[in-house]
């Protein structure tokens, strides 16, 4: 069976979240990914715990992300004026925003400040959502682990995605899932 195909212009984000500022994570995913690929930049995109519509009984799809030459010139800027590590955090929240909006709607996401445990919680559904990155794809599965366990310790008690994204030359892959709270340890209180 031929995987699903989810292809999008990264600056469709600006129409996609139109209460955020949304520019730096557009440009950050630009800087980063532009360094290991030519637009479109091909993510494979692994899912657990992820069930919706559109991705049906599938488990993995193909996330092709496009960019303007008006972006990579913004994004060479970037690189000399941030650091690496502040780069791939953001560019991992730019794939989270377009995954969260086409994949699961989580409606409006509000900021939870820091310490929260998670990055967003869902205008809509009792979920928060976690996001990470790296350029290591060794990382990413241990990455991705203490994004769960982080997540499910949110004060809210409620369930939680987690998308973690590795940026790296070897392939781009993102672990996208989907935790239930009742199923943590701090569900048993």
């Amino acid at each position: 069976m031929k995987p699903r195909v989810l292809q999008c212009a990264i600056e469709d984000l600006f129409a996609l979240h139109p209460s955020f500022y949304v520019e730096p994570y557009i440009v950050a995913f630009v800087a980063v990914t532009g360094q290991y690929s030519v637009p479109p930049a091909s993510f494979l995109v692994e899912c657990t715990g992820v069930r919706t519509r559109w991705l049906g009984k599938a488990r993995r799809f193909k996330l092709e992300v496009s960019w303007t030459e008006e972006t990579i010139d913004k994004a060479e800027r970037l690189r000399t004026t941030m650091p690496a590590r502040s780069l791939v955090e953001f560019a991992a929240i730019a794939v989270a925003l377009l995954l969260v909006n086409r994949v699961v709607q989580l409606g409006t996401l509000n900021v939870i400040e820091h310490g929260g445990r998670a990055d967003y919680r869902s205008s809509v559904l009792q979920r928060v959502l976690e996001i990470s990155g790296t350029e290591s794809l060794a990382d990413l599965g241990r990455r991705h682990r203490q994004k769960i366990a982080q997540a499910l310790s949110n004060p809210f008690g409620w369930d939680a995605y987690v998308i973690v994204c590795a940026f790296c030359g070897e392939g781009h892959h993102v672990h996208f899932s989907g935790h239930r709270w009742e199923e943590s340890p701090y569900a048993q209180a």
